[in-house]
This record gives structure tokens, C-alpha cells and sequence, in this order.
């Protein structure tokens, strides 16, 4: 019978652990090579001072290989991994240092990244992937600030910074034609508010802010009336000015 020492050095190799080949094995015979091995080594019949500390690695490879998720992981920590050798990280020590991670990709990818030859394939594309995907996200953040910056420079010299609500005379223009609009509503709610009193019927906005316009005309900061808010009796889109 296995002694419970015997596990001494090679106690990551869960296959060696159950005695059993990493590539046919299946999980019933997992299931028999546990079974098996417990009732030789289980603390309540073997009296040897390390029966506990055996039975927990054959319990840990048991959990391990009978679980296909946790089995294909465990495959690409071996195929990472000297099992056999002496002070290597255990499987769970692997796991806390970001092993754990492969158990949410895809089972086909855990598999590929765990076979001794597609695995160093598989990942080899995939940094190319992320390199690409770097370069893309590089390219179109290059372009968007050069679109931006051309795009100032000709607001700034172009139209003094009129058209573009987020700089210079553009911010205070938007700012004003904000309080414009803030004001056209207030006087819209005053009188909706005066008609349903007297029992009118509520006036007709289209009609209102268009009358509102031409009796408020939009005017910059010198108090002088644009040439187009003069030329079309109201502000540019008759809304925030």
C-alpha cells in the first residue's frame, strides 16, 4: 500500500499524486484512483503522522482534476510550472499570483494556452492582438487631437472664438444666449401661468417665442444688435442667446 510519506516531492503533480496519465485520464478514473487512495491513507486508518497532510493533497487533486474548469487551469500551471521540483509554487500559490484569471476565459483558449505547442502560439497572437489594438487606440487618439487642434486654430483666427462654445468669446456668447434662453422660458411660464388663471387657453410657444424674440432682440456684450439677430427680427436659432 501508498504510504502517506510518499507524496513527499512531488505533491503539486496531482496526476503523479493519484497515479494516473495527465493525457487519458478521465474523471471516473480521478473518481476511483481518490477513492482508492483514501482508504489507505485517511487519518482514521492510517496512523502515520503525516496521513493528514496526504490526505488533504489527495483531496486537493481530487477537487482540482474532477473540475473541467479548474483541471484545464491546473494543465497550463504544470505546463508553466516544474511540478516536480522541489520549492515550486503550488497550484493554489499560482492561482493567487493571477493563475486564477484563466478560469474565465473560454475553455478552448485555457486549453490551447495549457498544450505545450499551441500554447506559447496561442500567446504569441495575443500579445500581437493587444499590440495592434494598442497601436489603433494610439492612432485614432493621434487623430482626434489633430482634428481638435486644427479645429481651434481655425476658430481662433478665424472667427475670434464666436462658433466655438468652450473658449474665449465663443464661452461668453454661449453663456449669454444660456441666460437669453432661461429667460424666454421664465416669460413663457408667467404668461401659461396668467392664461390658465383667467381661464384662457394656454398660448400657442412656436407664436410666443417667436414674438418674444423680435420684442427681445439678441445683442453682444457693448449692447449692440448682431447684424443677423437685426436682419431676421430674432436670435440665430431662436433658442440660447
Amino acid at each position: 500500500p501508498l504510504r502517506a510519506s510518499s507524496f513527499t516531492g512531488y505533491q503539486n503533480n496531482y496526476y503523479k499524486v493519484l497515479g494516473l496519465d495527465p493525457r487519458t485520464c478521465t474523471a471516473a478514473q480521478i473518481k476511483r484512483a481518490y477513492y482508492k487512495l483514501a482508504r489507505v491513507i485517511h487519518p482514521d486508518k492510517c496512523r502515520h503522522p503525516r496521513a493528514t497532510e496526504a490526505m488533504g493533497v489527495v483531496t486537493s487533486a481530487h477537487s482540482t482534476l474532477t473540475n473541467s474548469t479548474l483541471r484545464a487551469a491546473y494543465d497550463m500551471y504544470a505546463s508553466q510550472t516544474d511540478v516536480d521540483k522541489a520549492g515550486a509554487d503550488s497550484f493554489h500559490q499560482w492561482e493567487s499570483k493571477g493563475g486564477s484569471q484563466m478560469a474565465h476565459l473560454p475553455p478552448w483558449l485555457v486549453h490551447c494556452l495549457a498544450h505545450p505547442i499551441l500554447g506559447p502560439i496561442t500567446m504569441f497572437f495575443i500579445w500581437l492582438l493587444l499590440l495592434v489594438a494598442a497601436l489603433v487606440f494610439l492612432a485614432l487618439f493621434l487623430c482626434y487631437m489633430v482634428v481638435h487642434m486644427i479645429f481651434w486654430f481655425l476658430c481662433c483666427f478665424g472667427c475670434g472664438g464666436h462658433c466655438w462654445p468652450r473658449y474665449g468669446e465663443g464661452a461668453r456668447l454661449h453663456a449669454r444666449r444660456q441666460e437669453r434662453f432661461m429667460r424666454m422660458l421664465r416669460d413663457y411660464e408667467a404668461e401659461a401661468m396668467m392664461a390658465k388663471a383667467k381661464g384662457e387657453p394656454m398660448p400657442d410657444p412656436n407664436v410666443f417665442f417667436q414674438n418674444w424674440n423680435i420684442a427681445h432682440p439678441e445683442v453682444d456684450e457693448d449692447g449692440e444688435v448682431p447684424f443677423a439677430s437685426a436682419a431676421h427680427g430674432r436670435n440665430q436659432y431662436g433658442s440660447m442667446s
